[in-house]
């Protein structure tokens, strides 16, 4: 009996040991997991005032590269570096006085990293960026229906001179042909779309699994929704008539163009002003901006080219609606109070806004490229990208 119960006892005790071990290691796994989880959000934590610490410095020192701080319980290392792309790893899109930084959050054995592209102010606003509502390869104010076969891309970047060179396969080198629409989105057909939509009433294809096999961005590496609801876009009613005075060129009634038509230069670009509709059966070249109190119609084999393949040297800008119809090319940046109707066999190289709706009903072609600011500046000389009335630098894209 005596033996019995001290067996009892020291297998008591032994399994009081164990169960005692196990609960040590658990809590000592709780504990080290919870150090772990605190020391991460702490790097992020880091890194991100990295970015804001990055800005105080540029705002005070535009040479300044970067910068080791210790932080309570950790540290973050910044750099900066001149960039002329809006977004990381991104292409030449001629940006000035823009700077890559990244911040290095570190806390304890977990750190984090972000990177912001930074815009310095400009004093001089001379070459400032466009406004808001045209860094879109398509935004409109209304409904965006794509019918046909549309495609919806990157212009390759331009940053090569030959075709040969281009590199359809590294699309990390690509931008995002993002297109927003306050409205409803709609795709009928085999559309693509290498960039983000966002909508703000319903998105809808035919066929529906077409919403996200056929919106695929070039770059997305926080793995965000390609298509969403977003917040309205603010596009401000464009009407002709208040730029009158900015115009070189004056027609008091409707224009058409027809043969070889040759604008201004980069320095000095042309601004037309036509109190009526605007037809083109011709080609246009150079630099310069239509100003069209009316409707724009863009017909048969039309060739509007662009002088500088990195920017839209040309741009239309209507009260009214902007019609396309047969084998037409344009690069341009399109501004239509109206609508934007392109019909036939299409090739827009630059970007579309469009207050009202914007369909695509045919073979459409849309090459997207930044719109230019040294056209936009002579008409939104305050907008929110323009640095002109800010002394510290803005974000202009960021990545966790």
């Amino acid at each position: 009996m005596g033996r019995m119960l001290l067996i009892l006892v020291l297998g008591g005790g032994m399994l009081f040991s164990i169960t005692n071990l196990n609960m040590n290691r658990s809590n000592s796994t709780m504990a080290s997991n919870a150090v772990i989880e605190y020391q991460t959000k702490e790097a992020k934590n880091f890194a991100k005032s990295g970015i804001e610490f990055a800005a105080r410095y540029l705002s005070d020192d535009s040479t300044w590269t970067g910068i080791t701080k210790n932080l309570n319980g950790g540290s973050v290392i910044i750099s900066a570096q001149n960039t002329n792309s809006q977004y990381f790893n991104g292409p030449n899109v001629g940006l000035t006085s823009a700077r890559l930084v990244t911040s290095i959050g570190i806390c304890g054995s977990q750190s984090d990293t972000i990177r912001a592209v930074l815009q310095l102010p400009n004093p001089n606003n001379s070459n400032p960026p466009p406004p808001d509502f045209m860094n879109y390869a398509i935004a409109t104010g209304n409904n965006l229906a794509l019918n046909g076969n549309v495609t919806i891309q990157d212009d390759y970047n331009q940053q090569s001179n030959s075709e040969n060179e281009k590199d359809d396969n590294n699309s990390n080198s690509h931008w995002n042909a993002d297109c927003r629409t306050n409205g409803n989105f709609s795709m009928n057909g085999n559309n693509t779309i290498n960039g983000f939509v966002s909508y703000c009433g319903t998105a809808t294809s035919n066929p529906a699994w077409r919403l996200s096999s056929n919106i695929i961005p070039n770059q997305n590496p926080n793995n965000q929704p390609s298509c969403s609801q977003s917040s309205p876009l603010d596009i401000p009613t464009f009407n002709a008539k208040n730029y009158m005075s900015k115009a070189n060129t004056q027609y008091s009634g409707n224009k058409t163009y027809s043969g070889n038509i040759s604008l201004g230069t980069k320095d000095n670009p042309q601004v037309i002003y036509i109190d009526g509709n605007l037809t083109i059966n011709g080609n246009v070249s150079g630099y310069g901006v239509f100003v069209v109190n009316g409707n724009i119609n863009v017909n048969g084999n039309v060739n509007l080219t662009a002088s500088d393949p990195s920017v839209s040297n040309i741009g239309f800008y209507s009260t009214g609606d902007l019609n396309a119809n047969g084998n037409v090319t344009i690069s341009a940046q399109i501004l239509a109070g109206g609508n934007v109707n392109l019909n036939g066999n299409c090739k827009i190289y630059g970007s579309i806004t469009a207050d009202g709706t914007t369909n695509f009903n045919g073979n459409e072609n849309i090459y997207y490229k930044p719109a230019n600011g040294n056209l936009t500046k002579q008409f939104w000389t305050s907008n929110s990208n323009s640095n002109s009335s800010t002394t510290r630098p803005s974000i202009l894209s960021y990545y966790e």
